[in-house]
């Protein structure tokens, strides 16, 4: 039976943990708050790897409240068993049987809380972490990316991690040497992830420094990594709530199932492999770290390990030039050979004493020059090859999209450059100028000298090829060939566009333009041997200013395409038209040449029948009225019934019927005529 003594002692750990936990839960409340303020409310710390720091400090806030239950609840405990040995005593003590009602319910409380909390814990630790994950998710995806997260002092955001920092180191590292006796054991999540907080503002704090002055990217990655191990940690706390249902239940179960085993491997005093023996004693629910098997693998884990590295290292000395390639030979950072490797296997001493850098010189490569058309890099990143034919990082398949159309009037790549280009002034300037009758002649030549210039956005992709006679200039006797290409190549197009037209470049001297950048950027690499060909120079994207400069160009060209469709519809009215015109002139001419040559015609042939007529008539007018009244009534009137009557009888009477009949009767029909044939 546990006497008086060991329970006033227990009663005595458990105020000082509930004391400790609340200030260890205080103190992470009030470092949470101060990162909410400071980092996602305000800014000031400018690095969203600091404001990750908000997930450790919550969760340190969740456990140090349940450390702090657990505290009041083990004192409750406690306390009653020193009642309940009280009352042992009196009935020992008293002679007669005294029977007393007490019920006793904090040890049993403190028994469920304990049965029970760990898995509530354990999901709410995973709904935290998921919960401002996400968070954190949407937010950068809403962040535009031309925006960057950056701190208004570098510096000083650097100097408040570290304060930050070692608050939680030295918290975290007492309250995980306290939670060694198993009366404080609850406080070891929280002193882990105290810890775990100082890791992130450590990571914060370096990234931070390294963003402003070094790396702009630093703060990106790193927040990326944290990320990812939140994540890692968040299933975690899934896993072992999971695994609590299936794992053998022993009489002693000294780890919560919301205290994370992978913080314990880093966090507890002791080792790894202490640390890992418990871990499987745990989980397996006997003593497996007592096995021969363990203690084995305990003594040749390390060794082998240390060999399996070695073995790795000594690999390094076997190195591969591809196809395509040829290399360098390199010991300690020099070249101990200029003579170029052909494809093949080649040893060289271990990594970083040995090296061969690989070049293809077959391969184009390519920078661009004045923004970005469709690349996310500033520069296409060279791609190695494998040595059997296949690029090392394969581009992930994407759906076919459609060709994005981009007007004069939208930015066409992000941090577009601008170049001074000159405009051919028009004719009419000085025309213009005069009729404004206060400016002097003096300035009217003043005016007309003077060049108007403009700005001009274009993309401009250099592709090249490594020369190999130059190897060694390209990849030794520079830092960075590339930028050296590209800062070149902007050079040039700043001078070459400072002398050219305006529309002379936008329109029909776009390839004169590229082939004379490709030449000029040739001969400025030839001049400093920088060892490479410039095979094409393209424009691409070439655009006025975006803005209202553009909007009002796009309205001139507008008006000068509708100038030229217009010209080009009255050449084709022109076309169509005047071939009409002059078929119907033939048209008209032959008509008129027919009926001149027709009326000729006949007026001259009834002008020679009349001549004959009148010869006829004037030897024989008898005849020839005779002659002309029976030709009249042969040939006019052939298809007319005649009745002929005669003059001499005078008296008889005749009825003439002259309706035509319809059809002919028997009577009619000429019989003598039918009987001939």
């Amino acid at each position: 039976m546990v006497d008086k003594q060991n329970l006033g002692k227990e009663v005595d750990n458990s105020k000082l943990m509930t004391k400790l936990s609340v200030l260890g839960g205080i103190g992470s409340l009030i470092l949470a708050i101060l990162i909410l303020i400071l980092g996602i409310a305000s800014k000031f710390a400018g690095s969203d790897t600091f404001n990750l720091a908000i997930i450790p400090y919550l969760l340190a806030t969740l456990f140090a409240f349940s450390a702090m239950v657990y505290g009041l609840m083990s004192t409750s405990a406690a306390r009653e068993e020193e009642e309940k040995l009280l009352l042992d005593n009196r009935k020992k003590n008293n002679i007669l049987s005294i029977e007393e009602d007490v019920r006793f319910t904090a040890g049993r409380s403190f028994e469920n809380y304990k049965k029970y909390a760990p898995y509530v814990l354990a999901g709410l630790g995973a709904i935290i972490i998921a919960a401002i994950v996400a968070n954190f998710y949407s937010a950068w995806a809403a962040r535009p990316e031309e925006i960057k997260n950056l701190p208004a002092d570098a510096n000083l955001s650097a100097f408040v991690s570290g304060i930050f920092m070692l608050i939680s180191i030295f918290a975290g590292a007492f309250l995980i040497g306290q939670s060694r006796s198993k009366t404080f054991r609850w406080l070891q999540p929280l002193g882990a992830w105290l810890i775990m907080g100082f890791v992130v503002l450590l990571t914060a704090g370096i990234s931070t420094l390294l963003t402003s002055k070094f790396l702009p990217q630093a703060d990106y990655y790193t927040s990326r990594i944290i990320i990812v191990v939140y994540m890692v940690l968040g299933g975690e706390f899934i896993f072992n709530l999971v695994v609590e249902f299936y794992r053998p239940r022993t009489i002693e179960e000294p780890r919560p199932v919301f205290e994370s085993r992978l913080l314990a491997l880093f966090t507890e005093p002791g080792g790894v492999m202490r640390n890992i023996a418990d871990t499987l004693d745990y989980q397996f629910g006997f003593k497996v770290s007592g096995t021969w098997i363990y203690h084995f693998m305990e003594k040749a884990l390390f060794p082998i390990f240390i060999l399996w590295v070695i073995v790795l290292w000594a690999f390094t000395c076997i190195q591969e030039v591809g196809p395509n390639q040829v290399g360098i030979r390199l010991r300690f950072g020099k070249i101990i050979s200029q003579k170029q490797l052909d494809p093949g296997l080649y040893f060289t001493l271990p990594y970083p004493f040995g090296k061969i850098d690989r070049y293809s010189c077959s391969e184009i490569h390519e920078v661009t020059v004045g923004g970005h058309e469709g690349h996310d890099d500033e520069e296409e990143k060279e791609v190695e090859d494998d040595g059997h034919g296949h690029n090392k990082h394969k581009a992930k398949k994407q759906k076919k999209e459609p060709p994005r159309i981009i007007l004069w009037t939208k930015e066409h790549s992000p941090n577009e450059a601008k170049y001074l280009i000159a405009v051919k002034p028009g004719a009419t300037f000085v025309e213009a100028v005069k009729k404004n009758k206060s400016i002097t002649d003096k300035q009217i030549l003043t005016q007309s000298a003077a060049t108007p210039v403009s700005f001009l956005g274009t993309t401009i992709p250099i592709q090249f090829r490594i020369n190999k006679d130059e190897l060694i200039n390209y990849a030794y006797n520079y830092r960075n060939a590339k930028q050296i290409l590209k800062n070149i190549g902007e050079m040039e197009a700043i001078k070459y566009f400072a002398s050219v037209d305006f529309m002379s470049v936008m329109s029909y001297d776009r390839h004169k333009a590229s082939e004379t950048l490709r030449s000029r950027i040739q001969k400025a690499v030839d001049d400093i041997d920088l060892g490479i060909n410039i095979v094409q120079v393209n424009l691409l994207g070439v655009h006025p200013p975006v803005g209202d400069v553009s909007k009002s160009f796009q309205k001139v060209i507008e008006a000068l395409e509708n100038r030229e469709t217009q010209i080009l519809n009255a050449k084709a009215y022109r076309a169509s038209t005047i071939p009409l015109i002059q078929s119907q002139k033939e048209s008209i001419l032959s008509t008129a040449q027919a009926y001149k040559y027709r009326v000729q015609t006949v007026a001259k042939a009834e002008s020679e029948r009349f001549e004959k007529q009148l010869k006829a008539f004037d030897i024989m007018p008898g005849i020839y009225k005779l002659r002309t009244y029976l030709a009249f009534l042969e040939q006019d009137t052939a298809n007319i019934r005649k009745f002929i009557v005669s003059s001499g009888i005078s008296h008889q009477v005749y009825e003439l019927n002259f309706e035509e009949k319809q059809r002919l009767d028997l009577i009619d029909a000429d019989l003598d005529a039918i009987s001939q044939k």
